[in-house]
């Protein structure tokens, strides 16, 4: 399976970065999921945990109050 680059940002601090295999956000419209390929999108995020997966065997979490979700082809950006 491919990897997607992954950033989360704060203004002031990146929180992490690196190759996922997926990340799963609370859009503001409902829960998403983030896989290589995906089609470019920008969209708000709403309160939740974003999950990423880093490989088979482990994922991370990350609370969230609000953010922006912004994919391309090859990258995922969450600025908090």
């Amino acid at each position: 399976m491919s990897t997607i680059f992954l950033t989360i940002a704060k203004i002031d601090e990146v929180i992490f970065q690196g190759e996922v295999k997926s990340v799963n956000c609370p859009g503001s419209e409902g829960e998403m999921v983030i896989l290589p390929h995906h089609i470019p999108l920008i969209t708000p995020l709403k309160e939740g945990e974003v999950r990423v997966k880093i490989d088979e065997e482990k994922e991370e979490k990350f609370n969230v109050q609000k953010g922006i979700l912004e994919v391309s082809r090859d990258e995922v950006v969450i600025l908090l």
